[in-house]
C-alpha cells in the first residue's frame, strides 16, 4: 500500500523546488507547464535586441525558446531556489557561455538590476506565492523600460481550487481579480487571454486547465 501524499510538502516544493525532490518537481513542471510557458513567451512578441527577464524560471528549460525569437536577445532568469539556479546553469551552459543567458538567485522581492533594465518581463505560475504582490509589482514596474511589456500567466482560481495542494500557501485569482491587482498597482492592462487548455496532472492524468495570460505595461 502506497504512503499517502503529503500535499503540504508538494506545495512547498512547487513554491521553491529544492534538493533532489526539487529537481524532480521541476522536471514535472516542464511537462505540465510547457505549452503555457511557451504561449506566454509568444505573447511577449520578443524583438531583436530585447533583454528579457523571467521571474521563477525553475530549471530554465524555456530560456532557449525566448532566445529563438530573434537575433540579439538576452535572457535573464531570476529564481529564489539555489537548486533551480544551479540546475538551470547546467542546462543552459552553452547559452551562458555565449553571453546570451544569465541565471541568478534572488529573494523574490528585490532584484539587483538598474531601473529600466528589461524590455520584456514574464512569470508563469508564481503569483500564487507572492506574500506581498504590491512590492513585487512595484519592482517589476521599476525594471521595465518605458513601453516595455510584461506577461503574467497563472491558472485560474476555479481550476486551482480542484487541486489538493493549493490549500497550502497558495493565493488564488480569478481573471478579474488578477486584472484588478495589476491595475491597482499602476499597470495598464493591454490584453487578457483566458483559455481552456489540456495538460498533464501530477498523477499523469489529462486535465483541462483554465489559464490566464495578462499583458500589461
Amino acid at each position: 500500500m502506497s504512503n499517502p501524499i503529503d500535499f503540504r510538502t508538494v506545495a512547498a516544493q512547487l513554491a521553491k523546488p529544492e534538493g533532489e525532490e526539487g529537481v524532480k518537481t521541476a522536471e514535472h513542471m516542464n511537462i505540465s507547464n510547457a505549452d503555457m510557458t511557451r504561449h506566454a513567451i509568444d505573447l511577449l512578441d520578443c524583438r531583436e535586441g530585447d533583454h528579457v527577464l523571467e521571474i521563477g524560471p525553475g530549471n530554465g528549460r524555456f530560456a532557449a525558446h525566448v532566445l529563438s525569437k530573434a537575433p540579439g536577445i538576452r535572457y535573464t532568469g531570476a529564481d529564489i531556489s539555489s537548486t533551480m539556479v544551479e540546475t538551470a546553469r547546467k542546462i543552459n551552459r552553452k547559452q551562458i557561455d555565449e553571453g546570451r543567458a544569465t541565471f541568478i538567485q534572488v529573494n523574490g522581492v528585490q532584484f539587483p538590476f538598474p531601473d529600466s533594465s528589461f524590455n520584456k518581463v514574464f512569470t508563469v505560475n508564481t503569483l500564487y506565492f507572492w506574500a506581498n504582490p504590491a512590492v513585487q509589482l512595484a519592482e517589476i514596474k521599476r525594471l521595465l523600460k518605458p513601453q516595455g511589456t510584461w506577461c503574467l500567466a497563472i491558472a485560474s482560481k476555479a481550476f486551482m481550487e480542484t487541486l489538493p495542494f493549493a490549500a497550502y500557501g497558495f493565493t488564488l485569482y480569478t481573471p478579474e481579480e488578477a486584472q484588478q491587482l495589476l491595475a491597482a498597482n499602476g499597470f495598464t492592462v493591454v490584453d487578457t487571454i483566458v483559455r481552456q487548455h489540456p495538460t498533464t496532472s501530477a498523477h499523469k492524468q489529462e486535465v483541462l486547465r483554465e489559464e490566464i495570460f495578462i499583458l500589461a505595461q
